[in-house]
């Protein structure tokens, strides 16, 4: 029997591969050098692997939906190449975006053609039943995100947003993917309508689950671990759930200082940083952020464990619980 290890691996491993095997009907060369340049990038290949074990979970068979965990990988770098400009982030994993590494023109036409070669790859090996739903799953998360985003950008210039609102945001923003990783691998494993419910409401929690914790990271992670500054968030403005949060609780002077002085100038200086953590860490945000994100990640396996409890959902479990260790 192989090992959470092996399988994961092999999932990758296929996934890389027909990645690679997608980039050779890219004809010209602007285009298959930027394409192999964001797929050489690396990435944990983290909604494929959700795909593949969802579909493993009805099915015992872990490559069955290979195909379709591709295409989710490609149109979740669809997003992250266009997220990138809109951003302006000049770095990802370390690397030159692809703007930045080519132009603005070339990252925006690279999304559009891996958003194209995603929807040739989703229905590889369906039935046609399973093709349609799959295809209107996928379209519908594809709104989702761009819904979330807009949402992030109007929180830019809001300093009134509440917390059902930010949850609102980062259900589409983030959950929207994973919830589609989650349905699609169902709906290949041929999942009833029921499961399939239960693996949509399993893919926006962990979403959400996942967003809080790169909202504490951001503050209580260690920069080298982490990937970027610490405190990014409070340096760029974000409006992240510990802010939302903050200005809810806020009472001392020098706390609604501080607060106000964030939303005014949309970010805080880099030296203040510290500042806004012993804020959060004085209210017993930190404190709840850390409850919250335990509570989704245990709801999220034991749905997991109600829909299918095999060896499947077990590695799948084991899979989530790794990223749940990065919380600090």
């Amino acid at each position: 029997m192989r090992t959470k290890n092996q399988i994961t691996e092999n999932i990758i491993n296929e996934v890389n591969n027909k990645l690679m095997e997608i980039g050779k009907d890219i004809n010209t060369a602007r285009l298959k050098d930027s394409y192999k340049y964001l797929i050489s990038n690396g990435g944990k290949r983290f909604r494929p692997l959700i795909t593949t074990l969802s579909c493993a979970m009805f099915t015992s068979d872990y490559l069955l939906a290979v195909n379709q965990g591709t295409a989710i990988e490609l149109l979740h770098n669809f997003t992250l190449v266009h997220d990138d400009i809109m951003d302006k982030s000049p770095l990802r994993r370390g690397k030159e975006t692809i703007y930045q590494k080519f132009d603005d023109t070339t990252a925006i036409l690279l999304g559009d053609l891996i958003l194209g070669l995603s929807c040739k790859r989703l229905k590889i090996g369906l039935e046609p039943m399973q093709g349609m739903k799959a295809m209107n799953i996928f379209n519908s998360g594809l709104v989702e995100v761009c819904d979330g985003q807009g949402y992030d950008l109007d929180f830019e210039t809001r300093d009134d947003i509440t917390l059902e609102e930010y949850d609102m945001m980062i259900e589409r923003k983030t959950g929207s993917l994973i919830k589609v990783s989650f349905v699609i691998g169902g709906i290949t494993g041929n999942a009833t309508d029921e499961e399939l419910d239960k693996l949509s409401i399993v893919g926006y929690e962990l979403g959400k689950a996942f967003q809080l914790q790169d909202d504490l990271l951001d503050i209580m992670g260690k920069q080298q671990e982490f990937g970027k500054k610490t405190g990014q968030d409070i340096i760029e403005g974000k409006k992240t759930y510990l802010i939302i949060k903050a200005k809810e609780r806020a009472e001392k002077q020098e706390h609604l200082e501080l607060l106000n002085k964030f939303f005014k100038n949309s970010g805080l200086d880099e030296k203040e940083v510290p500042k806004m953590k012993s804020l959060f860490e004085e209210l017993g945000i930190i404190d709840d952020v850390r409850n919250l994100i335990n509570e989704k990640f245990e709801f999220v396996f034991s749905m997991i464990r109600e829909i299918r409890d095999n060896e499947y959902s077990e590695i799948l479990i084991d899979l989530l619980n790794e990223y749940k260790t990065r919380a600090v």
